[in-house]
């Protein structure tokens, strides 16, 4: 369900979330007013508003918490992006130091490698399935390729051995790129907080008990405020998601192989 949800574009998530929200704080609300007509009312009215201090705290803290490390998957995702255009880019540079033949070859796998990317990496990882198991082409062949070529020059010698790093690095960017690709907020992480919602809607309805219109303002203001939060954690939650915010692989398909 939250990944069916996080696919969505930023809108429809945005709907739903603000949806959910209302609709709790809607039930929320018209049970407290059947309880305001019993007897135990009159002991629910002693709740004070202090109780929303911690409340409100750990809740704020949470979100606080997971929004940091959205925002630094974020990050991390653009940079391992970066660092596997800038490693190929270098490994087509040092390509020219080579024979014409391996030119051709490493040129070859590395631009099968980009295709690979686009049409298969990008749609498993939007789809949660990208897996390290699958040893990527292109790259392995490139590398297979420039291990077996024996250098007559040191020129050719340091060019095949930076090569070599080069096309490293790239596959360590992909498995970096891959592994993120699979961090999401746990459910139970969306489910404590959707608790502690509910939990402060309650004390706000109990505050409120006898102020009907009170309680509606207040309950319609921090529903609003929780549902904002909760979309910006989901329209970033997956860099690499088909819905929200997603990384595009722009810088990769900028890298020239000419």
């Amino acid at each position: 369900m939250l990944l069916w949800l996080e696919s969505q574009t930023t809108v429809v998530i945005a709907l739903i979330v603000f949806t959910l929200c209302y609709t709790l704080a809607a039930i929320v609300f018209f049970a407290v007013n059947m309880i305001s007509r019993r007897p135990i009312a009159e002991q629910l009215n002693a709740t004070t508003p202090v109780m929303l201090t911690p409340l409100a705290l750990i809740a704020g803290l949470l979100i606080a918490f997971l929004a940091s490390r959205v925002w630094s998957n974020i990050d991390r995702a653009n940079t391992y992006i970066a660092q596997e255009a800038s490693a190929i880019s270098e490994a087509v540079l040092l390509a020219d130091a080579l024979p014409e033949d391996m030119q051709k070859m490493l040129r070859a796998a590395l631009k099968q490698y980009l295709g690979v990317i686009e049409q298969d990496d990008w749609p498993a990882m939007a789809q949660g399935r990208a897996s390290l198991r699958r040893t990527p082409p292109g790259l392995t062949d490139g590398m297979t390729a420039l291990l077996s070529f024996v250098p007559a020059s040191p020129g050719q010698q340091v060019a095949q051995e930076r090569a070599v790093i080069a096309v490293e690095q790239a596959l360590e960017a992909r498995r970096h790129r891959i592994v993120l690709s699979q961090a999401t907020i746990a459910p139970i992480q969306w489910v404590v907080i959707f608790v502690l919602d509910a939990l402060i809607l309650l004390t706000i309805a109990f505050v409120h008990i006898n102020r009907r219109a009170t309680a509606v303002v207040n309950l319609i203001a921090f529903s609003t405020a929780v549902a904002c939060c909760l979309v910006l954690l989901m329209v970033h939650d997956r860099p690499f998601a088909a819905g929200g915010i997603t990384i595009q692989p722009d810088a990769l398909r900028n890298v020239s192989l000419d």
